[in-house]
C-alpha cells in the first residue's frame, strides 16, 4: 500500500496499482527512445505485474499498535520478501519474472533497514536457479540489463507521483537506450500536480495520467476494524496528474 496525507485524510493506493501507473508512464515515453528494444511485451507484462503478489495483502490497510499504516517502506523484511517472492512466481512469462525477480534483489540490496538480515536475494537465486536456469543461460544480458533499466526507471518515477512528491536532484537514474545512447532524464515538479520533463522525452507536449486511490479520514487509523470495512466500500477515486515535455 502507497500512502499520501491531505489534509486530514489518508489517500490509499495498491501496489498494483501503482504498477498499472508505472506501464502507463512507459506507454508515454517516445518511442525514439524505446525502439529496437526486443521482448517489448515481456517487459510491458513485468512493469504491469511487477506488484501482483501484493493484491491480496492491500485488500485492506493493515495498521500496528500505535495506529501507523504499514506500507511496503515500513513493513518487517519477512513479510516483504514473502510479497516480492509472490510477484516473481505469480509471473506467467518466464522472461518477465527474471526481470521481476533483478528487480526486487536490486530493491533489497540497496535498502539502508536490511543490513545484516537480508535473506532475499539468496531466496531469489535458489528460484531462478530451479526453475529458469536454461533461460538464465540464453538470454541477451545486455538487452536485459537496458529492459531492466527501464522497469527500475518507470517504478521509481510513478511512486514519485503517486505520492506527488518533489523530485530530489540526481534521484532519477539515467536510462540506456538499445542502440547504447544514455538518456539523462531531469524531471521537476513545477506546480501542484504539474511535472515537466525534458524536451522530446515523452510522445506528446501535454499528458495527463490518472492515479487511482480511496480517501479515507485519518482518525480511522484508531480503529482499524472501522479503517478496513471503510476502506472495502469506498469509492476509488481518480487524481490527474499533468506531464509535459
Amino acid at each position: 500500500m502507497i500512502t499520501k496525507e491531505f489534509l486530514d485524510d489518508i489517500c490509499f493506493i495498491t501496489q498494483h496499482d501503482h504498477a498499472r501507473v508505472s506501464l502507463d508512464l512507459f506507454l508515454m515515453i517516445n518511442p525514439d527512445i524505446t525502439q529496437g528494444l526486443e521482448k517489448l511485451e515481456e517487459l510491458k507484462y513485468a512493469i504491469r505485474n511487477h506488484d501482483c503478489g501484493w493484491i491480496e495483502y492491500d485488500s485492506a490497510p493493515k495498521t500496528d499498535k500505535l495506529g501507523k499504516v504499514f506500507t511496503f517502506q515500513n513493513m518487517k523484511p519477512s513479510l516483504q520478501d514473502e510479497l516480492w517472492m509472490k510477484s516473481i512466481t505469480s509471473s506467467v512469462i518466464p522472461y518477465s519474472s527474471l526481470l521481476i525477480a533483478e528487480h526486487f534483489k536490486a530493491l533489497s540490496l540497496n535498502s539502508s533497514t536490511r543490513q545484516g538480515k537480508n535473506n532475499f536475494v539468496e531466496l531469489c537465486e535458489r528460484y531462478i536457479r530451479k526453475n529458469h536456469s536454461k533461460l538464465l543461460e540464453n538470454i541477451n544480458h545486455e538487452n536485459f540489463k537496458v529492459h531492466l533499466g527501464f522497469l527500475k526507471f518507470v517504478d521509481l518515477l510513478s511512486l514519485i507521483l503517486c505520492r506527488e512528491r518533489e523530485v530530489v536532484k540526481d534521484l532519477i537514474p539515467s536510462i540506456n537506450g538499445i542502440d547504447g545512447n544514455v538518456f539523462s532524464v531531469n524531471i521537476k515538479k513545477v506546480d501542484d500536480s504539474i511535472y515537466k520533463f525534458p524536451p522530446g522525452f515523452l510522445k506528446a507536449k501535454q499528458n495527463i495520467i490518472e492515479i487511482p486511490y480511496k480517501m479515507l479520514p485519518m482518525e480511522l487509523i484508531q480503529t482499524p476494524k472501522k479503517l478496513k470495512d471503510e476502506f472495502r466500500h469506498a469509492e476509488t477515486k481518480f487524481r490527474r496528474i499533468g506531464l509535459s515535455s
